[in-house]
């Protein structure tokens, strides 16, 4: 059975049934792959007018996700965040103020926030 969608005047069309299977024309060049990684190479073409093709979208995926997930850290219900990669530079909003600083200080700080607010 033949799916096709028409996404920013162009039509991905499905003729094997896979996840996989899609394919468009952009350009001139035709491309296959998964539904949401040609759909934002049809995005990239018409916001920007450079063809970018589907893997190149997979690659950069997967790297930002692997840096998402080494750059964030939940302690105590508080999430700690570093966007930079720097050592120094995690942060986390505390009662709608920022606390800046290492991992191991804003620990210690959030530590004697939560004693306060049990002792109370």
């Amino acid at each position: 059975m033949k799916k096709r969608l028409f996404h920013r005047s162009y039509n991905i069309e499905n003729t094997s049934g896979e996840a996989d299977g899609w394919k468009t024309i952009i350009n001139g060049n035709t491309i296959s792959g998964h539904l949401t990684l040609l759909k934002k190479s049809v995005d990239w073409w018409c916001d920007m007018k450079t063809f970018l093709p589907p893997e190149s979208f997979a690659r950069a995926g997967s790297s930002q996700n692997q840096q998402a997930a080494s750059n964030f850290e939940d302690y105590k219900g508080f999430k700690l965040m570093n966007d930079s990669g720097k050592p120094n530079e995690w942060y986390v909003i505390l009662r709608g103020q920022l606390l800046k600083g290492s991992p191991v200080a804003i620990k210690r700080h959030l530590d004697k926030v939560i004693e306060k607010l049990n002792n109370k």
